[in-house]
């Protein structure tokens, strides 16, 4: 039963990634070439703001889950399984700042802000950017868990 909490942790963290990149990648892939091939510009327009405020509510809760399953797993689970090991740390660090760089990318591009305007022109090369670093945080993720505890 101790165990239950780490498991419950890490299944969080994984749907929670399914959730975020696949919705993003969904959006990339299927939604914006579809979306474009047959609405208009008026029409697109409409749409847009209401696809946002709702992605945008799935977006913030994947981030609050995510990090706060992420702190845990390194802080209860797998730090203490790699003390001394600096390339692990190392990595976990890199793959910690493409996270917030993803998580930035992610807030911003569903923002409806006018600040934000600029950013959402130009979605398709910013949600392409959020699925790469995505793809190297997976990418990352893989090998930390192939390096051997202590």
């Amino acid at each position: 039963m101790e165990n239950l909490l780490p498991l419950i942790m890490r299944w969080i963290h994984i749907l929670t990634a399914i959730v975020a990149v696949g919705g993003s990648f969904f959006l990339r892939v299927v939604l914006m070439p579809a979306a474009s091939a047959v609405l208009s510009r008026e029409e697109h327009n409409k749409l847009r703001p209401v696809l946002l405020r709702r992605w945008q509510k799935v977006v913030h809760v994947c981030i609050a889950l995510f990090l706060l399953s992420g702190l845990y797993n390194y802080l209860a689970v797998t730090r203490h399984l790699h003390e001394g090991q600096p390339l692990y740390h190392a990595l976990f660090g890199v793959k910690f700042l493409l996270a917030l760089g993803i998580f930035t990318l992610a807030v911003l591009l569903t923002s409806l802000k006018p600040y934000t305007e600029r950013l959402r022109t130009n979605s398709r090369f910013w949600l392409s950017l959020l699925l790469t670093l995505a793809f190297l945080v997976v990418l990352i993720s893989g090998y930390m868990k192939q390096i051997p505890p202590i």
